[in-house]
């Protein structure tokens, strides 16, 4: 039996990040995901690509605030809760060989994994060759459902595609199986997230994780950023506010 581990989203909540790998270590997987957006929202931006580019076993895919890592896209973007002034501060402490690395990441990775093809990937992706000048993701669907799923994820080839930018779970069975794994640790309950595929060459199957970590670092990490207790709150607290 093979596993593969899948995390996204974590957004610089090193916490979140320690805590979901370190689950993940136990199940002793034979390669690890992280589906975009390492960067950008919590304090730990820089700990947490050093954690990952240091892993020889994790392979991280763009995501929206990586991109904007690499463009050194600072100017506030339609929709986005995260100022100018919070990227421009979290850019600032990471290094031209950080932004080089992410230069690199790939956009989308597919597996075979018992006779399946899975596809892995941040968001649905327009339907054109990736081109660093133009934004590469299909605008998100606030309410998923199966056929707004099989819309914008209408040229991909596969049995079941993985995903993230949400930052909440689902799991829709439309013209293929959609999951979106869920943010690792952006999100207001007190655990980190995963994502577990185990397959031989006749099957597999996934199953979703949780680790308990304490995220009161995190919030006192945050005040010291430019709007971090808006961001926290937004990004985090949302489900008290409501």
């Amino acid at each position: 039996m093979k596993r593969i581990g899948l995390i996204t989203d974590v957004h610089g909540n090193a916490d979140a990040l320690n805590a979901a790998l370190a689950m993940l270590d136990e199940y002793k997987c034979d390669e690890i995901f992280h589906l975009g957006d390492i960067v950008d929202i919590g304090p730990d931006s820089r700990e947490c690509l050093t954690t990952l580019l240091s892993r020889k076993d994790v392979t991280c895919l763009l995501g929206n605030h990586d991109r904007d890592f690499v463009l050194r896209q600072t100017d506030v973007r339609y929709k986005s809760h995260v100022p100018s002034e919070h990227k421009q501060q979290v850019f600032g402490t990471l290094t031209e060989q950080m932004r080089q690395a992410v230069s690199r990441f790939p956009i989308s990775v597919t597996r075979i994994c018992g006779g399946s093809k899975l596809m892995f990937c941040h968001y649905a992706l327009v339907d054109k060759p990736f081109d660093w000048n133009v934004f590469p993701f299909m605008p998100l669907q606030l309410y998923p459902t199966a056929e707004s799923l099989d819309d914008i994820f209408a040229g991909v080839d596969a049995d079941a595609v993985f995903f993230g930018h949400k930052h909440e779970p689902c799991d829709i069975r439309g013209r293929m199986l959609y999951v979106d794994v869920g943010s690792v640790g952006c999100h207001p309950e007190p655990f980190a997230r995963a994502v577990l595929i185990e397959y031989d060459d006749r099957s597999w199957r996934y199953i979703r994780l949780q680790a308990p970590y304490d995220g009161t670092g995190v919030r006192k990490r945050m005040k010291d950023m430019a709007d971090g207790d808006a961001l926290y709150e937004y990004y985090f607290l949302r489900k008290e506010a409501e």
